[in-house]
């Protein structure tokens, strides 16, 4: 049978040096064209009936800033009724 002093003993691991990792890589930010391996990237957006006639009406109101600032190829698509966004390979930032 073991003693009380034997019993309240413990095994300590004896430190050793740490190993320094290795220095982390630093990469350059990928260009939007690169994030998508130079893909288009290709969107439809079905227009409502109710919100139709406004679009029309404020259409280059919409056009003008999308595709100056935002350098997205942009169109509204009269027979089916859907706006169609389209990227550019000078498109800025794809991801947002």
């Amino acid at each position: 049978m073991l003693t009380m002093a034997e019993s309240t003993q413990m095994e300590v691991e004896i430190a050793t040096k740490a190993v320094p990792l290795p220095v982390k890589p630093t990469f350059k930010p990928l260009k939007a064209h690169e994030m998508s391996d130079g893909k288009v990237q290709f969107r439809k957006v079905p227009v409502p009936p109710n919100r139709y006639s406004p679009l029309k009406k404020a259409w280059l109101d919409i056009y003008t800033p999308v595709y100056d600032q935002m350098k997205i190829d942009i169109r509204m698509n009269l027979k089916s009724r859907k706006v169609e966004l389209k990227t550019r390979a000078d498109t800025p930032d794809v991801s947002n």
